[in-house]
């Protein structure tokens, strides 16, 4: 029974690490990836805990679970996408991510995707010489992004392939799903 649970969470980081390669080599996370993966995500929760519980507990222990954490991570980085912080491929390997790895577990994954994508982030500046201007421009754009579009000055951003951060934080969370001495308190 624990194979069918833990199907989700496998699927969940190899998506995540295709589209990670993928961001690497081209800096972008395809539509054909991230957009199958979130129904995939919900279908494969919803029939193995059916499976395993029952029709009814099914849809109560794989379903809406799967739904809450394609709903928070799917909003979580919209949010972030409208204000230009992550790319809309982005948004939508986490709403995958989600759906995969459902309620609670998002939550962990959430927390561990921003960790890792700060590290990443830290890591490129330093490596490319640009701390300080990095440091400086987040600044900006944060102070900046209750202002109408018009009105906020230029940033220049220093973007990331966050389809790494995203592989690193989902294979953590799901790793401290079934190992909790990796969960950071």
């Amino acid at each position: 029974m624990i194979g069918l649970i833990l199907a989700p969470d496998v699927a969940c980081v190899l998506l995540c690490g295709v589209a990670a390669a993928i961001d690497l080599r081209s800096r972008r996370i395809p539509n054909w990836l991230t957009l199958p993966g979130i129904g995939i995500g919900l279908v494969l929760n919803t029939a193995l805990f059916s499976i395993a519980f029952g029709i009814g507990d099914g849809a109560r222990l794989g379903l809406l679970p799967s739904l809450a954490g394609f709903l928070l991570l799917g909003l979580v980085f919209l949010l972030l996408g409208v204000i230009n912080f992550v790319g809309m491929g982005d948004v939508k390997l986490m709403a995958a991510v989600g759906a995969f790895l459902r309620w609670p577990n998002a939550l962990w994954a959430l927390a561990y995707v921003t960790l890792a994508g700060g590290v990443i982030a830290v890591g490129y500046a330093v490596a490319r010489g640009r701390l300080l201007a990095v440091l400086r421009n987040l600044f900006s754009l944060t102070r900046n992004v209750v202002k109408p579009r018009e009105e906020r000055p230029e940033v220049e951003l220093h973007r990331i392939p966050y389809g790494l951060a995203i592989l690193v934080g989902a294979a953590w969370a799901a790793a401290a799903n079934y190992f909790p001495a990796l969960r950071v308190p």
